[in-house]
């Protein structure tokens, strides 16, 4: 679906109020998507006016929704009905030096700077969600003969980081590369232990 349309009849920041009418969503859901930043924006704090949304963030959400790729995100039936508060299935953050030095180590073949699409190839996110990280100053790069070239240890580096582990819609790529990591540091582990026993 076409939601540029939202852009004409709502201003770049938004309300919360005005972001529930327009996912067509409960207000405890929007608090919750907004709590948990599975749409970003900026929270005050404050008990009124709390949350400033940019409207290409909730743009995004939509288009995200609509392609089914937050149906691991948002827990199932939570805000369905009853007064419970509903929780939030909270990813375990994995150590982000040793998690980076992992993926640094997977990509050991792939050079040092990336084309976008070389950066799009290995991390499984699309071309504009990877200008977005550049133009934020999440991954650094460099413009070369009209060419944006990434740095492969900045890439790896933002995704290991906890904000990058919490990124609303994992790549594939980037998912499996978390659990391989967990199940490596388990292993390790548990080596560890059988040969304390020793």
């Amino acid at each position: 679906m076409d939601y540029s349309h939202l852009r004409k009849e709502f201003p770049e920041t938004i309300s919360m109020d005005q972001l529930y009418r327009i996912c067509h969503i409960s207000k405890r859901k929007a608090h919750w998507l907004l709590e948990n930043r599975i749409i970003p924006c900026r929270d005050s704090g404050k008990h009124t006016r709390r949350f400033s949304i940019p409207l290409e963030e909730v743009i995004r959400f939509l288009e995200l929704r609509d392609a089914g790729v937050l149906e691991e995100v948002i827990p199932h039936g939570a805000f369905s009905g009853g007064s419970s508060r509903p929780v939030c299935p909270a990813r375990r953050e994995l150590d982000e030096d040793r998690l980076c030095a992992y993926l640094l180590e997977c990509w050991q073949d792939w050079p040092d700077m990336l084309t976008t699409r070389q950066t799009a190839e290995l991390c499984g996110y699309s071309l504009t969600t990877l200008n977005r990280w550049w133009s934020r100053g999440q991954v650094k790069g460099v413009k070369y003969r009209n060419e944006l070239l990434y740095f492969k240890e900045s890439l790896a580096c933002w995704l290991a980081s906890v904000k990058g582990q919490n990124i609303a819609a994992l790549s594939k790529r980037h998912r499996e590369w978390m659990k391989k990591f967990q199940i490596k540091e388990q292993n390790s582990n548990m080596e560890f232990s059988s040969a304390s026993l020793l």
